[in-house]
């Protein structure tokens, strides 16, 4: 649901819930104990051409739209095409904090990081989603699944982190012949970030109606 007012508060705190989001995402990737189940099929496409994972993840992120389209069909509201420009800043953010964030060197010190990951990631992903603004590509197809299917916006996001992973998956071992990305750390953000997100969004939901009052 968009909001029908909008206000530049409002905007500012999108914003700084895109910017959490992305660095939530691209510290999961620097773990090297597996990257966030969203992001798996993108970083296996940068791995393999050697791409800037920014670059791929806006294209992948554009691709989700067109699927929303593809289910949705004549229930695709025009609206929705301005995810395009929150696959922008996501994967813009997302190639800034790529240069910026280096791995660890002990595993105490990674899985200290995926937990940080986890946390931004679901701190960041409710804070884009009270404001009501365009949905993450991501968000916006498994809120499409779940609709298609007769289901809620949860399920949609666990079957769709669940076809990622797959997707990944194959992709890894066709090109590579092995895992690219996928770990431990894979399925423990896909169980948790999600319990994040319930954890915070009250407080996230909060800020709204003050931003927007």
């Amino acid at each position: 649901m968009v909001s029908k007012k909008i206000t530049f508060n409002q905007i500012l705190v999108y914003l700084l819930g895109t910017i959490i989001l992305s660095a939530g995402i691209c510290l999961n990737t620097k773990t090297q104990l597996g990257i966030s189940p969203i992001v798996s099929v993108p970083y296996n496409i940068s791995q393999i051409f050697q791409m800037p994972l920014g670059v791929v993840t806006f294209f992948y992120y554009c691709f989700l739209i067109f699927l929303q389209f593809l289910i949705l069909r004549r229930n695709f509201e025009s609206a929705q095409v301005m995810q395009v420009i929150a696959s922008f800043l996501s994967s813009f953010f997302m190639q800034v904090f790529d240069g910026i964030f280096t791995t660890p060197d002990s595993l105490v010190s990674r899985i200290t990081l995926l937990l940080c990951a986890i946390a931004l990631t679901g701190i960041g992903a409710s804070l884009t989603i009270a404001m009501k603004l365009i949905p993450n590509p991501a968000d916006g197809l498994a809120n499409t699944i779940g609709f298609a299917l007769g289901k809620n916006f949860g399920f949609g996001k666990n079957l769709l982190d669940f076809s990622s992973i797959l997707l990944a998956l194959v992709i890894g071992f066709g090109f590579s012949g092995g895992l690219m990305g996928i770990g431990l750390g894979t399925f423990v953000a896909m169980v948790t970030t999600g319990r994040v997100i319930a954890l915070v969004h009250p407080f996230s939901e909060k800020i709204y109606a003050k931003v927007n009052s």
